[in-house]
């Protein structure tokens, strides 16, 4: 077999190899997946028996027969097998999907390359402009325009190859990786899925599965930034090597291009170094995104100095007057205006939405944290109290919060929901149809989709756009607004030290209120028993948490506590003293009740305005009662 001129990345294995392979995947070919016509009706996989079962179906076949080369063809039949089976694609996938577009391509393989042993004969580059300019040919278009949300929500179309290029490309990249003889490590992509990464480095509900090192004009410099990747996926993860790659390819397609005669690292200097932060400061880069750039060489820099590598710098090359000054940042969280409107049009989401946005809006949770709550997260103490225990990604530590039991039953409900379409094997509370957590971009995609459809504006008139973190931001304010210590808002979101949480007390430090009740004071409820949190029957009732429900839930009120969430919200029962046969009044109290009969009014308005149901109904009780009240003071003495 004759192999085409490649980099030294791209090492296939040899004729004998090949073939070899070649004679496995045909034994794995067998029955239905052996014929050169792939009929929907008698294929034995899940999804195409389903399919078949549609009345509307066209695509009944797969045909394979029209490419006469018979190692292209079996190369062909085992990509479609593998990826239908291994549950990349659905049977909807290959016969609906890419029906019209497999017959296209497989028509183009046997005009352009009849006489070839592999399709990695061919240059994928090359493949793939002779192949537009045939689908041209032929009347078809080789781009399609998507249409997405920018991040100032405006809807913008983008240009992108057609299923037609994209099918293509698929197969050839699959053979590409397929005959590759050596380790992941050898390649210029890796894929987390075939590396033996822990659990911890790896964010399941994120769609980052590469580190691509395609693109360096260097050869030699692409191999030290891939050694150097290896070495930090000990201790960074997966995203943030990501990350670093792509900002290290930046740096030296830089130096490769300006700075001649640089082709080692141990050639740098001052002068190179500063040629490149001048270009940065030229592309009018946000502070702490040039700081990110600077910060990613400065730790390389340093690293193949300390570990002594062959290859390292000479000199210090970073110094810390090489930083801009980072605004300190300020919390984004979402103004109340927003929520209002965004919580009118729950139901416009599907219901494991609304929940999500519910469940944040109370806990202010990170969005990956939520994407992987897993059943049996909700806990009770022997008051019935509710907690939520969850898993933080970024501390890699348990955390446990005390919720309403309004969320507690949200989270509940959704978890039957799963067991119902799914099946009890499914660990999580919001899954994607295979069992796996879901991603966070289907939770920002479909949000702001609803904000872009339904109008949800700011204060300045302008369609909001959502950021998942900013919920956890706007649970920090309004704790921080509504008296709650400092200490404890670190307590509630997890943070490591009072500086992360300092970002929301600044803000409202004016509006704090005297400290809430401590610890070890006793504790009387309305019916007179004391509150005993010495006892530990179940693990919410241990004492770390009873302290935690009790600060964070009491509201100070003036004869005791309330111990309705803070976060939750104005309570519902608005004056619980007019429900009460307890309660009772004179005429000296007359004006009082008229001026809460007007501010009831006010408020009552306001909430049936706004089609706020809960308000409504809660005070249009406080104004019966009020009128009843009133009219009876006046009419006796």
């Amino acid at each position: 077999m004759k192999f085409p001129s490649v980099a030294t990345n791209r090492k296939l294995v040899t004729n004998t190899e090949i073939n070899k392979k070649i004679a496995d995947m045909t034994s794995v070919l067998q029955g239905f997946w052996a014929a050169d016509r792939w009929d929907i009706r008698i294929c034995p996989h899940p999804s195409a028996i389903e399919l078949s079962k549609n009345p509307s179906l066209r695509n009944r076949w797969v045909n394979f027969d029209k490419v006469e080369n018979i190692w292209l063809k079996t190369e062909l039949k085992y990509f479609y097998y593998v990826l239908l089976n291994n549950g990349t694609w659905s049977a909807k996938t290959v016969w609906i999907r890419k029906g019209t577009v497999i017959s296209r391509m497989l028509g183009f393989l046997n005009l352009k390359y009849p006489d070839i042993t592999s399709i990695t004969e061919v240059p994928i580059v090359k493949a793939l402009t002779e192949y537009r300019t045939y689908l041209v040919e032929q009347g078809i278009k080789s781009t399609t325009k998507n249409y997405k949300l920018d991040i100032n929500q405006n809807k913008i179309s983008v240009q992108a190859n057609s299923y037609y290029v994209t099918n293509l490309k698929q197969f050839m990249e699959f053979y590409e990786d397929f005959y590759f003889d050596g380790e992941e490590w050898d390649k210029d992509v890796w894929d987390l899925r075939k590396l033996s990464l822990p659990e911890d480095k790896i964010n399941p509900t994120s769609y980052e599965y590469t580190i691509n090192f395609k693109g360096f004009e260097n050869d030699y410099f692409k191999e030290i930034v891939k050694r150097y990747c290896k070495l930090m996926l000990n201790t960074r993860s997966f995203s943030h090597v990501v990350d670093m790659a792509s900002k290290l390819r930046e740096f030296f397609n830089f130096i490769n291009t300006n700075c001649e005669g640089i082709r080692r690292i141990h050639q740098l200097t001052r002068n190179e170094v500063e040629q490149y932060l001048n270009e940065i400061n030229l592309k009018g880069l946000k502070p702490s995104t040039a700081t990110g750039r600077i910060s990613t060489l400065e730790v390389f820099f340093s690293t193949l100095q300390r570990f002594d590598w062959k290859d390292s710098p000479s000199q210090i090359l970073i110094f810390r007057e090489d930083y801009p000054k980072v605004p300190k940042a300020q919390p984004r969280y979402i103004d109340e205006h927003v929520l209002e409107q965004l919580n009118v049009k729950l139901d416009k989401l599907e219901p494991y939405m609304a929940a999500m946005v519910m469940v944040l809006q109370e806990c202010g949770m990170r969005i990956g944290e939520l994407c992987t709550l897993k059943k049996g997260s909700v806990i009770t103490d022997k008051e019935g109290d509710c907690f939520l225990k969850y898993y933080q990604w970024k501390m890699k530590k348990e955390h446990t919060i005390p919720i309403s039991k309004e969320i507690a039953a949200l989270i509940l409900v959704q978890e039957q929901r799963v067991a119902y379409e799914l099946d009890d094997g499914c660990v999580y509370v919001f899954p994607r149809k295979d069992g796996s957590p879901l991603k966070q971009d289907t939770f920002r995609v479909k949000l702001n989709k609803l904000a872009y459809e339904e109008k949800i504006k700011d204060n300045k008139g302008e369609i909001f756009r959502f950021h998942a973190h900013a919920f956890r931001h706007t649970v920090g304010t309004r704790m921080i607004n509504n008296g709650v210590p400092q200490h404890i808002v670190q307590k509630f979101l997890g943070h490591e030290s009072p500086e992360m949480t300092a970002r929301y007390a600044h803000i409202f430090d004016e509006t704090l209120k005297k400290e809430f009740i401590k610890f070890k004071e006793t504790l009387v409820t309305n019916s007179g028993s004391i509150l005993d949190l010495t006892e530990e029957n179940t693990e919410a009732d241990n004492t770390d948490l009873q302290w935690f429900k009790k600060n964070i839930n009491a509201q100070a009120l003036p004869n005791g506590y309330c111990r309705l969430p803070v976060i939750a919200g104005p309570c519902p029962h608005a004056n619980a003293c007019l429900d009460c046969t307890n309660f009772c009044t004179s005429k000296q109290f007359l004006n009082e009740h008229e001026e809460h009969l007007d501010r009831t009014k006010e408020i009552l308005n306001r909430a049936k305005q706004n089609q706020w149901q809960r308000q409504v109904e809660t005070n249009e009780r406080v104004k019966n009662r009020l009128e009843q009240i009133i009219h009876s003071l006046k009419e006796t003495n």
